[in-house]
Protein backbone atom coordinates (compact mmCIF):
# COMPACT_ATOMS: atom_id res chain seq x y z
CA UNK A 1 0.00 0.00 0.00
CA UNK A 2 2.60 2.12 0.97
CA UNK A 3 4.54 2.22 -2.46
CA UNK A 4 1.62 2.22 -4.25
CA UNK A 5 0.57 5.66 -2.64
CA UNK A 6 4.34 6.77 -3.68
CA UNK A 7 4.12 5.45 -6.94
CA UNK A 8 0.95 8.16 -7.23
CA UNK A 9 2.29 11.17 -5.74
CA UNK A 10 5.72 11.05 -5.70
CA UNK A 11 5.33 11.84 -9.98
CA UNK A 12 2.12 14.40 -8.96
CA UNK A 13 5.06 16.66 -7.12
CA UNK A 14 7.89 16.30 -9.78
CA UNK A 15 5.46 16.91 -12.47
CA UNK A 16 4.44 20.04 -10.75
CA UNK A 17 7.97 21.28 -9.65
CA UNK A 18 8.55 20.36 -14.12
CA UNK A 19 5.76 23.40 -14.51
CA UNK A 20 8.82 25.61 -14.55
CA UNK A 21 9.44 24.22 -18.23
CA UNK A 22 6.86 26.87 -18.75
CA UNK A 23 9.96 29.42 -19.28
CA UNK A 24 11.44 27.45 -21.98
CA UNK A 25 11.35 28.52 -25.48
CA UNK A 26 10.03 25.96 -27.64
CA UNK A 27 10.04 25.12 -31.37
CA UNK A 28 6.76 25.72 -33.34
CA UNK A 29 7.29 23.41 -36.07
CA UNK A 30 7.78 20.44 -33.64
CA UNK A 31 5.32 18.60 -32.98
CA UNK A 32 5.26 15.10 -30.83
CA UNK A 33 1.95 12.58 -31.06
CA UNK A 34 1.91 9.45 -28.51
CA UNK A 35 -0.87 6.48 -27.53
CA UNK A 36 -2.21 4.52 -24.77
CA UNK A 37 0.52 5.18 -22.38
CA UNK A 38 3.40 4.61 -25.18
CA UNK A 39 2.20 1.16 -25.57
CA UNK A 40 0.44 1.33 -29.14
CA UNK A 41 1.44 3.02 -32.46
CA UNK A 42 -3.11 3.63 -33.08
CA UNK A 43 -6.02 5.76 -32.95
CA UNK A 44 -6.98 9.34 -33.72
CA UNK A 45 -2.96 9.96 -32.86
CA UNK A 46 -1.80 7.50 -35.19
CA UNK A 47 -4.15 8.92 -38.26
CA UNK A 48 -3.08 12.68 -37.54
CA UNK A 49 0.84 11.64 -37.09
CA UNK A 50 1.00 10.62 -40.72
CA UNK A 51 -1.20 12.93 -42.12
CA UNK A 52 0.76 15.65 -40.95
CA UNK A 53 3.84 13.92 -42.49
CA UNK A 54 2.22 13.80 -45.84
CA UNK A 55 0.44 17.14 -45.68
CA UNK A 56 1.91 19.73 -43.55
CA UNK A 57 6.20 19.30 -44.92
CA UNK A 58 6.82 22.27 -42.69
CA UNK A 59 6.04 20.24 -39.59
CA UNK A 60 8.54 18.41 -37.74
CA UNK A 61 6.62 15.33 -36.67
CA UNK A 62 7.76 12.98 -34.40
CA UNK A 63 6.15 9.76 -33.21
CA UNK A 64 6.61 8.97 -28.82
CA UNK A 65 6.77 5.37 -27.45
CA UNK A 66 8.27 3.28 -24.43
CA UNK A 67 8.24 0.14 -27.06
CA UNK A 68 11.41 -0.30 -29.23
CA UNK A 69 9.07 -2.41 -31.39
CA UNK A 70 7.76 0.23 -32.37
CA UNK A 71 10.10 2.65 -33.23
CA UNK A 72 12.16 0.33 -35.33
CA UNK A 73 8.72 -0.25 -37.78
CA UNK A 74 8.52 3.70 -37.68
CA UNK A 75 12.00 4.23 -38.43
CA UNK A 76 12.19 1.95 -41.20
CA UNK A 77 8.93 3.20 -42.90
CA UNK A 78 10.80 6.35 -42.65
CA UNK A 79 9.18 8.11 -40.09
CA UNK A 80 10.69 9.90 -36.99
CA UNK A 81 9.94 8.18 -33.33
CA UNK A 82 12.15 8.13 -30.43
CA UNK A 83 11.64 5.88 -26.83
CA UNK A 84 10.45 8.81 -24.30
CA UNK A 85 13.14 8.10 -21.73
CA UNK A 86 16.04 8.10 -24.66
CA UNK A 87 18.10 11.06 -25.20
CA UNK A 88 16.74 12.14 -28.37
CA UNK A 89 13.09 11.25 -26.98
CA UNK A 90 14.19 13.74 -23.59
CA UNK A 91 15.07 16.18 -25.72
CA UNK A 92 12.14 16.46 -28.56
CA UNK A 93 9.48 16.47 -25.59
CA UNK A 94 11.64 18.91 -24.00
CA UNK A 95 11.38 21.26 -27.29
CA UNK A 96 8.17 20.33 -28.76
CA UNK A 97 5.20 22.69 -29.16
CA UNK A 98 2.20 21.01 -30.15
CA UNK A 99 1.75 17.99 -28.02
CA UNK A 100 -1.14 15.07 -29.26
CA UNK A 101 -2.23 12.49 -27.01
CA UNK A 102 -4.92 9.64 -27.06
CA UNK A 103 -4.91 9.10 -23.17
CA UNK A 104 -2.82 11.91 -21.55
CA UNK A 105 0.87 12.91 -20.88
CA UNK A 106 1.33 9.37 -20.19
CA UNK A 107 1.56 8.95 -23.21
CA UNK A 108 4.91 10.27 -23.23
CA UNK A 109 6.38 8.88 -20.12
CA UNK A 110 5.66 9.26 -16.14
CA UNK A 111 6.87 12.57 -16.15
CA UNK A 112 5.54 15.75 -17.90
CA UNK A 113 8.45 17.28 -20.06
CA UNK A 114 5.91 19.51 -22.35
CA UNK A 115 5.29 21.81 -19.92
CA UNK A 116 4.39 25.47 -21.78
CA UNK A 117 3.73 23.25 -24.90
CA UNK A 118 0.47 23.47 -26.32
CA UNK A 119 -1.75 19.79 -25.56
CA UNK A 120 -4.51 18.55 -27.93
CA UNK A 121 -6.60 15.46 -26.35
CA UNK A 122 -7.37 13.77 -29.32
CA UNK A 123 -8.56 11.00 -27.02
CA UNK A 124 -9.76 7.41 -27.86
CA UNK A 125 -13.06 7.70 -28.30
CA UNK A 126 -16.17 9.59 -27.06
CA UNK A 127 -17.76 9.43 -23.95
CA UNK A 128 -20.93 6.87 -22.86
CA UNK A 129 -19.81 6.80 -19.27
CA UNK A 130 -19.24 10.06 -17.20
CA UNK A 131 -15.48 10.44 -16.96
CA UNK A 132 -13.32 12.72 -14.72
CA UNK A 133 -14.46 15.28 -13.47
CA UNK A 134 -18.36 14.23 -14.23
CA UNK A 135 -17.86 11.04 -12.37
CA UNK A 136 -20.39 10.50 -9.55
CA UNK A 137 -17.54 10.22 -7.02
CA UNK A 138 -16.01 13.62 -7.80
CA UNK A 139 -19.33 15.05 -7.89
CA UNK A 140 -19.71 14.49 -4.17
CA UNK A 141 -16.77 16.76 -3.55
CA UNK A 142 -19.15 19.09 -1.35
CA UNK A 143 -20.10 16.50 0.82
CA UNK A 144 -16.84 14.24 1.22
CA UNK A 145 -13.83 15.95 2.79
CA UNK A 146 -11.61 12.98 0.32
CA UNK A 147 -13.28 13.89 -3.00
CA UNK A 148 -12.54 17.48 -1.98
CA UNK A 149 -8.95 16.68 -2.23
CA UNK A 150 -9.02 14.71 -5.01
CA UNK A 151 -10.62 17.41 -7.14
CA UNK A 152 -8.24 19.65 -5.79
CA UNK A 153 -5.37 17.45 -6.18
CA UNK A 154 -6.09 16.87 -9.76
CA UNK A 155 -7.17 20.50 -10.45
CA UNK A 156 -3.32 21.34 -9.55
CA UNK A 157 -1.80 18.61 -12.14
CA UNK A 158 -3.26 15.68 -13.83
CA UNK A 159 -1.95 14.05 -16.77
CA UNK A 160 -5.13 14.68 -19.01
CA UNK A 161 -4.74 18.36 -18.90
CA UNK A 162 -5.09 19.88 -22.33
CA UNK A 163 -5.33 23.42 -24.17
CA UNK A 164 -7.61 22.21 -26.62
CA UNK A 165 -9.77 18.80 -27.08
CA UNK A 166 -11.20 17.45 -30.39
CA UNK A 167 -15.42 16.61 -30.38
CA UNK A 168 -17.55 14.90 -33.29
CA UNK A 169 -20.84 16.76 -32.38
CA UNK A 170 -22.20 19.45 -29.73
CA UNK A 171 -23.68 16.93 -27.72
CA UNK A 172 -20.42 15.11 -27.33
CA UNK A 173 -19.06 19.15 -26.95
CA UNK A 174 -20.99 19.39 -24.04
CA UNK A 175 -20.07 15.98 -22.06
CA UNK A 176 -16.35 16.69 -22.73
CA UNK A 177 -16.38 19.87 -21.48
CA UNK A 178 -18.34 19.10 -18.27
CA UNK A 179 -16.00 16.03 -18.35
CA UNK A 180 -12.73 17.79 -18.09
CA UNK A 181 -13.70 21.26 -16.89
CA UNK A 182 -12.67 23.25 -20.11
CA UNK A 183 -13.85 26.22 -21.90
CA UNK A 184 -15.93 25.69 -24.52
CA UNK A 185 -14.08 27.87 -27.15
CA UNK A 186 -11.12 25.14 -26.42
CA UNK A 187 -13.36 22.34 -27.82
CA UNK A 188 -13.25 21.74 -31.40
CA UNK A 189 -15.84 19.85 -33.56
CA UNK A 190 -14.24 18.27 -36.03
CA UNK A 191 -14.44 14.68 -35.75
CA UNK A 192 -11.91 12.34 -34.94
CA UNK A 193 -9.19 11.77 -37.17
CA UNK A 194 -9.16 8.11 -36.91
CA UNK A 195 -12.62 7.33 -38.30
CA UNK A 196 -10.88 8.32 -41.88
CA UNK A 197 -9.72 4.61 -41.94
CA UNK A 198 -13.23 4.10 -42.29
CA UNK A 199 -13.39 5.18 -45.38
CA UNK A 200 -9.89 3.87 -46.81
CA UNK A 201 -11.22 1.26 -49.69
CA UNK A 202 -7.71 0.34 -50.19
CA UNK A 203 -6.70 -0.49 -46.97
CA UNK A 204 -10.09 -2.23 -46.07
CA UNK A 205 -9.37 -4.23 -49.13
CA UNK A 206 -5.97 -5.36 -48.41
CA UNK A 207 -7.49 -6.51 -44.73
CA UNK A 208 -10.11 -8.39 -46.40
CA UNK A 209 -7.43 -10.26 -48.66
CA UNK A 210 -5.22 -11.00 -45.36
CA UNK A 211 -8.38 -12.49 -43.69
CA UNK A 212 -8.87 -14.54 -46.93
CA UNK A 213 -11.94 -13.12 -47.06
CA UNK A 214 -14.34 -13.81 -49.98
CA UNK A 215 -16.17 -11.68 -51.48
CA UNK A 216 -19.51 -13.17 -52.09
CA UNK A 217 -19.46 -13.84 -47.67
CA UNK A 218 -21.33 -11.12 -45.53
CA UNK A 219 -18.85 -10.02 -43.08
CA UNK A 220 -20.06 -9.79 -39.78
CA UNK A 221 -18.70 -8.65 -36.92
CA UNK A 222 -19.13 -8.76 -33.35
CA UNK A 223 -16.96 -6.58 -31.00
CA UNK A 224 -17.23 -6.75 -27.58
CA UNK A 225 -16.31 -4.42 -24.50
CA UNK A 226 -13.81 -4.70 -21.82
CA UNK A 227 -16.27 -5.19 -18.65
CA UNK A 228 -15.06 -3.80 -15.07
CA UNK A 229 -17.17 -5.83 -13.23
CA UNK A 230 -14.79 -8.77 -14.61
CA UNK A 231 -15.06 -12.17 -16.20
CA UNK A 232 -13.98 -10.58 -19.17
CA UNK A 233 -12.74 -13.94 -20.23
CA UNK A 234 -15.68 -16.30 -18.84
CA UNK A 235 -18.23 -13.87 -20.19
CA UNK A 236 -16.66 -13.89 -23.81
CA UNK A 237 -15.75 -17.66 -24.04
CA UNK A 238 -19.10 -18.37 -22.70
CA UNK A 239 -20.76 -16.72 -25.98
CA UNK A 240 -18.81 -18.21 -28.38
CA UNK A 241 -19.30 -21.64 -27.11
CA UNK A 242 -22.64 -21.39 -27.29
CA UNK A 243 -22.09 -20.09 -30.88
CA UNK A 244 -19.61 -22.83 -31.94
CA UNK A 245 -20.83 -25.88 -30.39
CA UNK A 246 -24.47 -25.44 -31.98
CA UNK A 247 -24.14 -27.41 -35.40
CA UNK A 248 -27.37 -26.13 -36.65
CA UNK A 249 -25.72 -23.00 -36.50
CA UNK A 250 -22.49 -23.40 -37.97
CA UNK A 251 -24.36 -24.83 -41.04
CA UNK A 252 -26.63 -21.66 -41.59
CA UNK A 253 -23.15 -19.76 -41.31
CA UNK A 254 -21.74 -22.37 -44.03
CA UNK A 255 -25.30 -21.76 -46.04
CA UNK A 256 -25.83 -18.57 -46.03
CA UNK A 257 -22.21 -17.05 -46.66
CA UNK A 258 -21.60 -15.74 -43.51
CA UNK A 259 -18.17 -15.28 -41.62
CA UNK A 260 -18.25 -13.56 -38.09
CA UNK A 261 -15.29 -12.19 -36.99
CA UNK A 262 -15.16 -11.43 -33.34
CA UNK A 263 -12.43 -9.33 -31.84
CA UNK A 264 -12.25 -9.47 -28.28
CA UNK A 265 -11.18 -6.31 -26.22
CA UNK A 266 -7.20 -6.28 -26.55
CA UNK A 267 -7.01 -6.42 -22.80
CA UNK A 268 -9.31 -9.98 -23.37
CA UNK A 269 -7.34 -13.24 -23.80
CA UNK A 270 -9.28 -16.09 -24.92
CA UNK A 271 -8.67 -19.83 -25.73
CA UNK A 272 -11.35 -20.23 -28.25
CA UNK A 273 -10.55 -21.65 -31.84
CA UNK A 274 -11.46 -20.45 -34.49
CA UNK A 275 -13.84 -22.34 -36.67
CA UNK A 276 -14.71 -21.98 -40.60
CA UNK A 277 -17.25 -19.51 -40.29
CA UNK A 278 -16.34 -18.13 -36.59
CA UNK A 279 -13.03 -16.38 -36.66
CA UNK A 280 -11.57 -15.31 -33.42
CA UNK A 281 -9.15 -12.36 -34.68
CA UNK A 282 -6.52 -12.89 -31.78
CA UNK A 283 -3.19 -12.41 -31.92
CA UNK A 284 -3.36 -9.96 -34.75
CA UNK A 285 -2.46 -6.20 -32.86
CA UNK A 286 -1.18 -5.21 -36.91
CA UNK A 287 -5.41 -4.90 -37.54
CA UNK A 288 -6.37 -1.43 -37.39
CA UNK A 289 -9.73 -1.29 -35.46
CA UNK A 290 -10.77 1.58 -38.30
CA UNK A 291 -10.16 -0.47 -40.92
CA UNK A 292 -11.60 -3.68 -39.75
CA UNK A 293 -15.34 -2.17 -38.69
CA UNK A 294 -15.01 -0.06 -42.44
CA UNK A 295 -14.72 -4.14 -44.00
CA UNK A 296 -17.52 -4.92 -41.74
CA UNK A 297 -21.66 -5.72 -43.49
CA UNK A 298 -22.74 -5.23 -39.87
CA UNK A 299 -21.35 -4.56 -36.40
CA UNK A 300 -22.77 -6.12 -33.56
CA UNK A 301 -21.50 -4.74 -30.23
CA UNK A 302 -22.65 -4.09 -26.60
CA UNK A 303 -21.55 -0.65 -24.38
CA UNK A 304 -18.07 0.14 -26.94
CA UNK A 305 -17.77 3.58 -27.95
CA UNK A 306 -16.90 1.79 -31.43
CA UNK A 307 -20.57 2.13 -32.31
CA UNK A 308 -20.51 5.41 -32.40
CA UNK A 309 -17.48 5.15 -35.10
CA UNK A 310 -19.42 2.71 -37.31
CA UNK A 311 -22.80 4.61 -37.19
CA UNK A 312 -21.19 6.91 -39.74
CA UNK A 313 -21.12 4.47 -42.14
CA UNK A 314 -24.78 4.26 -42.08
CA UNK A 315 -25.10 0.26 -41.67
CA UNK A 316 -27.01 -2.02 -39.22
CA UNK A 317 -25.31 -1.89 -36.08
CA UNK A 318 -26.86 -4.44 -33.38
CA UNK A 319 -26.71 -4.59 -29.46
CA UNK A 320 -26.58 -7.73 -27.72
CA UNK A 321 -26.54 -6.61 -23.73
CA UNK A 322 -27.13 -10.24 -21.42
CA UNK A 323 -26.29 -8.35 -18.68
CA UNK A 324 -27.43 -4.47 -19.74
CA UNK A 325 -28.84 -4.48 -15.90
CA UNK A 326 -25.70 -4.47 -14.28
CA UNK A 327 -24.25 -1.81 -16.75
CA UNK A 328 -26.93 0.56 -15.85
CA UNK A 329 -24.98 0.43 -12.54
CA UNK A 330 -21.99 1.72 -13.26
CA UNK A 331 -20.35 3.58 -10.29
CA UNK A 332 -19.23 6.51 -12.02
CA UNK A 333 -22.34 7.12 -13.97
CA UNK A 334 -23.29 6.60 -16.78
CA UNK A 335 -24.47 10.59 -19.43
CA UNK A 336 -27.27 8.61 -20.75
CA UNK A 337 -30.08 5.81 -20.48
CA UNK A 338 -29.01 3.07 -23.12
CA UNK A 339 -32.37 3.62 -24.45
CA UNK A 340 -31.35 7.28 -25.30
CA UNK A 341 -28.86 6.08 -28.38
CA UNK A 342 -30.11 2.73 -28.93
CA UNK A 343 -33.92 1.97 -30.65
CA UNK A 344 -33.46 -1.74 -30.71
CA UNK A 345 -31.32 -4.22 -28.64
CA UNK A 346 -31.53 -7.92 -27.43
CA UNK A 347 -30.29 -10.00 -24.25
CA UNK A 348 -30.59 -13.60 -25.91
CA UNK A 349 -28.43 -15.69 -26.90
CA UNK A 350 -30.58 -17.49 -29.24
CA UNK A 351 -31.75 -13.42 -30.46
CA UNK A 352 -28.02 -12.97 -31.52
CA UNK A 353 -28.42 -16.23 -33.66
CA UNK A 354 -30.99 -15.19 -35.41
CA UNK A 355 -29.88 -11.55 -36.39
CA UNK A 356 -26.76 -13.08 -37.53
CA UNK A 357 -28.69 -15.21 -39.85
CA UNK A 358 -31.03 -12.94 -40.94
CA UNK A 359 -29.43 -10.21 -41.29
CA UNK A 360 -31.97 -8.93 -44.35
CA UNK A 361 -35.04 -9.07 -41.90
CA UNK A 362 -32.95 -6.98 -39.23
CA UNK A 363 -31.04 -4.88 -41.15
CA UNK A 364 -33.47 -1.89 -41.19
CA UNK A 365 -33.82 -1.91 -36.87
CA UNK A 366 -29.48 -2.02 -37.33
CA UNK A 367 -29.73 0.88 -39.58
CA UNK A 368 -32.13 2.80 -37.27
CA UNK A 369 -29.52 1.74 -34.51
CA UNK A 370 -27.02 4.27 -36.10
CA UNK A 371 -29.48 6.93 -37.48
CA UNK A 372 -30.19 7.31 -33.92
CA UNK A 373 -26.23 7.01 -32.70
CA UNK A 374 -25.89 9.70 -35.46
CA UNK A 375 -28.35 12.24 -34.13
CA UNK A 376 -26.52 12.35 -30.82
CA UNK A 377 -23.27 11.56 -31.80
CA UNK A 378 -21.93 12.37 -35.12
CA UNK A 379 -22.25 15.95 -36.53
CA UNK A 380 -23.98 15.55 -39.88
CA UNK A 381 -22.22 18.68 -41.23
CA UNK A 382 -18.42 16.79 -40.95
CA UNK A 383 -17.26 15.29 -44.00
CA UNK A 384 -16.88 11.93 -43.95
CA UNK A 385 -13.37 10.58 -44.63
CA UNK A 386 -12.13 14.00 -44.08
CA UNK A 387 -11.76 14.43 -40.46
CA UNK A 388 -8.10 14.72 -40.74
CA UNK A 389 -8.19 17.51 -43.17
CA UNK A 390 -11.38 18.96 -40.80
CA UNK A 391 -9.17 18.79 -38.15
CA UNK A 392 -5.94 20.68 -39.44
CA UNK A 393 -7.66 23.29 -40.53
CA UNK A 394 -9.76 24.32 -37.49
CA UNK A 395 -6.77 23.68 -35.23
CA UNK A 396 -4.63 26.02 -37.35
CA UNK A 397 -6.94 28.37 -37.97
CA UNK A 398 -7.54 28.49 -33.49
CA UNK A 399 -3.81 28.14 -32.38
Amino acid sequence: MIVKIYNLIFPWVINNILKILKLKKRNENLWIFGAWGGDNYSDNSKYLFEYVIEHLPNINAVWITKKPDIKEKLNLAGKKCYLFNEPNGRITRLAANYVFFTNGMTDFGKYDLCHGATKVALWHGMPLKKLWFATNNLQKRDKNIFRLLQYIVLKIYNHAKRDFTIATSETTKKLLIECFEVKPETVLITGQPRNDGLFNTKEIHLLKQKLNHNSNDKFVLYMPTWREMGNNEIFLENILNQLINDSAFLDSLNKNNIKLYVKPHPRITINTKSTKNIIVLKGMSDIDNQVLIGAADELITDYSSVFIDYALLERPVHFFVPDLEEYKKDRLGLFFSFEDFVEDYFTDINELKKVILNSTIYAQKGINNSLKVNSLYNDPMLPKGKYCDCFTDTFLYCK
